[in-house]
C-alpha cells in the first residue's frame, strides 16, 4: 500500500467558504476544477489544539506501529483509561485520520495516513 499523506491546517472559515464558492462557481460554469488533495483545516490555532492533542499524537503512533486488535487492547498498550481512550479515538475517526475496522466482534483501529503535514500561514 502506498504511504498516504494529509495536510492539515489553519485556515479562517470566510477564505474556505470563499474557496468553495470560487469552486462552485467554476463547476456551474462548466470548467474543469483540479481536485484538491485531501486536507482537514481548522478556523484557528485553538481549535487545532483541542482536536489534536499530545495524547491523540501518541494513540496515532501506537495504532500505527502496533496495530491493535481493539480499542480495548490500545487501550492497554497506552496504559490509559477504555473511555477516554475510547473518545479520543472517536475524535480522530470524526477528523478521518483512524477507520475502524470489524475483526470479529472488536473494531481495530487503523491509522489512514503515513504522514501529516501541518501549514500554518502567519
Amino acid at each position: 500500500m502506498k504511504a498516504k499523506n494529509v495536510q492539515m491546517g489553519i485556515k479562517p472559515l470566510r477564505q474556505g467558504l470563499q474557496e468553495f464558492a470560487d469552486t462552485f462557481k467554476a463547476v456551474q460554469s462548466g470548467e474543469k476544477v483540479k481536485p484538491q488533495p485531501e486536507g482537514i483545516y481548522f478556523t484557528n490555532f485553538e481549535a487545532f489544539r483541542k482536536a489534536m492533542t499530545p495524547q491523540r499524537f501518541a494513540l496515532l503512533r501506537m495504532i500505527r506501529e502496533r496495530k491493535p486488535g481493539s480499542i480495548s487492547e490500545l487501550a492497554e498498550m497506552a496504559g490509559r483509561d477504555l473511555k477516554n481512550v475510547s473518545e479520543d479515538v472517536s475524535g480522530l475517526v470524526g477528523l478521518g485520520l483512524v477507520e475502524l475496522t470489524r475483526t470479529g466482534r472488536n473494531k481495530a483501529p487503523r491509522v489512514r495516513f503515513e504522514k501529516i503535514t501541518l501549514e500554518i500561514a502567519v
